[in-house]
């Protein structure tokens, strides 16, 4: 309701000027248009290096056949070689056709030999080719991704802009700086989020309709073969499922909203001894209070990213989190037992 108040104010203040909010819905429809094309290319840019790539795979696979086929042939002529030159020096023990038919077998062999050399030389050249391809492909496959990245945050900002806070673009601007990198981490946490999900629960899918038809076809003939891998898809299917809650507990752990902080804090803890990354203690201290809800998220992600270093970094899979309640402050503190860093070193490398 708030918003649609908002808006209308917004609206009611553009009514004399109402250049600006053409010009922002212009441009906000072509960044949508440029976004999807760029989308389509990245799209694009993916199959192509996928089929460049089994391209490469078949051709080395290929290439070395043919080399495998060439050496054998190149020890087969140097046999055939003194096998010629033992009858041709021996008139007596040997026929003319005897001979002859030594020669030819020579002959033959160097033929089929230069065959498989020449196809040996026309495998490498496309193999070279297609690697050259395949580098340009992926350089452009990147550039791709990073401008979809790129449009994406600046779009979101304009929306944002133009939905909320046109009547205050002059203060908008001081802090723009600020609401880009806002605006960036948002993006930058949707694509990982689609990311994953294309890695994890997506990928699981895709193989879980292909098993099925699998199983459709093994119905009619081994109905036991079936059920077993009915079975299979059955625990595959709930690890998909493991995954889908892991990916929305990420996203927004529900205990933070039902439970609060500290039952939140020790679920992550949990979670993560669960499936091996980190092995955390968690502690609290004081008098227990309850915090504004945007403050809650904020502990928790920091606690979360804290973590995922500690795993990723620290060189142990080990840690302690306590929490302190003191009046008009929460203390946190994440120990680890890992490598860390030179204190020095770090100041001095900063210094130059």
């Amino acid at each position: 309701m708030e918003r649609q108040q908002d808006a209308d104010a917004v609206e009611q203040e553009l009514a004399g000027d109402g250049s600006l909010k053409k010009i922002l819905t212009s441009t906000i429809h072509t960044i949508e248009d440029n976004k999807a094309q760029v989308f389509e290319i990245y799209e694009t840019a993916k199959e192509e290096v996928e089929a460049c790539r089994r391209q490469l795979d078949e051709l080395k696979k290929q290439t070395r056949t043919v080399i495998d086929r060439v050496d054998a042939l190149a020890v087969e002529e140097q046999k055939k070689k003194q096998e010629l030159v033992r009858v041709s020096g021996n008139f007596t023990h040997y026929s003319e056709e005897r001979i002859r038919a030594s020669y030819e077998s020579v002959k033959n062999v160097q033929v089929e030999l230069g065959v498989e050399r020449d196809k040996e030389q026309q495998l490498r050249h496309q193999r070279d080719n297609m690697e050259l391809r395949l580098r340009r492909l992926g350089g452009l496959l990147d550039q791709a991704e990073h401008l979809a990245l790129a449009i994406g945050s600046v779009l979101s900002y304009l929306a944002n802009q133009f939905n909320g806070v046109v009547w205050k673009i002059e203060a908008v601007q001081k802090d723009k700086f600020v609401g880009a990198r806002i605006i960036r981490a948002q993006e930058e946490e949707r694509y990982r989020l689609s990311r994953e999900l294309h890695d994890g629960p997506a990928q699981d899918m895709a193989n879980l309709i292909f098993q099925t038809s699998i199983v459709e076809k093994l119905v009619d003939y081994d109905p036991d073969e079936a059920k077993h891998s009915l079975q299979e898809l059955r625990q595959q299917i709930r690890d998909c499922l493991t995954s889908v809650r892991q990916v929305i507990f990420d996203m927004r752990p529900m205990a933070l909203d039902d439970l609060g902080l500290e039952a939140a804090l020790s679920q992550l803890v949990q979670k993560l001894a669960q499936r091996g990354i980190v092995y955390a203690r968690f502690e609290t201290d004081g008098k227990r209070y309850d915090l504004p809800k945007h403050v809650e998220i904020a502990v928790f992600r920091i606690v979360q990213e804290a973590l995922a270093n500690v795993a990723h970094h620290s060189g142990q899979n080990k840690a302690t989190v306590r929490m302190l309640y003191s009046t008009g402050a929460l203390s946190v503190l994440i120990e680890d037992h890992g490598c860390g860093f030179d204190m020095d070193a770090d100041q001095k490398a900063q210094g130059d």
